[in-house]
């Protein structure tokens, strides 16, 4: 069990264990460094909440972790049970019973991507960095962007396909998309259309020659993707917090 006491301890504890430095911190968690720094030497004993979720996402634990301590790292096979092989931190578990992980064995990166409103959307897939500011959310991945990345909230039942039928996005889903990935048939993508306020997201698909973007529920038409929609950017991931 860790014998730090205070946040900037936890912290440090952490970055030498995985030999990682204020600056790399900083790339990975969007945290600025001299933010970390300040924390590493006690200065900020209390970080605001979205820095400590982000630094602590970035090192494969918890805010609670960082803030409190106690035995429940969420790291790479450490966890109160003291149960090897299981990663808290990623939400995947080891079924195999024989899985285990070396000490040296690097626990697995994470980025945090701001939660944008669907007019935001439009904006930032323009931009290389970050446009919204700290009154976004964010959500931890293990995905490292190509382009600009960032998840939205589904909206409607558009995209919600038939039950038996994946994939499916219902309302309320979160969806990763990144704007530096190519747009292929078959790829969700997220598409700027004419005379609409907000951009709208559907599966690209190829017929004759012509691309169109499919809605998952059939109950909604094709549209005809021409020269002027614009495809903003590709969806990766998709999850559903209960």
């Amino acid at each position: 069990m860790s014998t730090a006491t205070t946040i900037g301890e936890r912290l440090r504890q952490l970055m030498e264990e995985q030999e990682i430095g204020e600056n790399e911190l900083a790339r990975r968690s969007k945290v600025p460094q001299p933010t970390i720094h300040r924390i590493l030497k006690g200065v900020s004993n209390s970080p605001r909440i979205s820095n400590l979720e982000k630094l602590a996402a970035s090192l494969g634990t918890t805010a609670s972790f960082l803030a409190h301590g106690g035995g429940n790292r969420g790291l790479f096979g450490s966890s109160d049970t003291g149960m090897p092989g299981v990663g808290i931190g990623t939400g995947v578990s080891s079924l195999t019973g024989s899985a285990r992980h070396d000490r040296a064995s690097p626990p697995p990166c994470f980025w945090s991507y701001p939660i944008l409103t669907w007019s935001e959307a439009i904006q930032a897939s323009r931009l290389e960095v970050t446009a919204p500011g700290e009154k976004n959310q964010f959500e931890s991945c293990d995905y490292l962007k190509s382009g600009m990345a960032f998840w939205l909230k589904m909206c409607g039942d558009a995209m919600a396909a038939p039950i038996g039928v994946s994939p499916s996005l219902p309302e309320g889903t979160l969806v990763l998309l990144d704007t530096g990935l190519q747009a292929v048939p078959g790829k969700l993508v997220l598409v700027e259309l004419p005379d609409s306020p907000t951009p709208t997201l559907r599966m690209l698909i190829e017929e004759s020659g012509r691309r169109y973007l499919k809605p998952l529920n059939p109950a909604y038409p094709l549209i005809s993707l021409d020269n002027n929609c614009h495809i903003l950017a590709v969806a990766i991931e998709a999850r559903i917090k209960l």
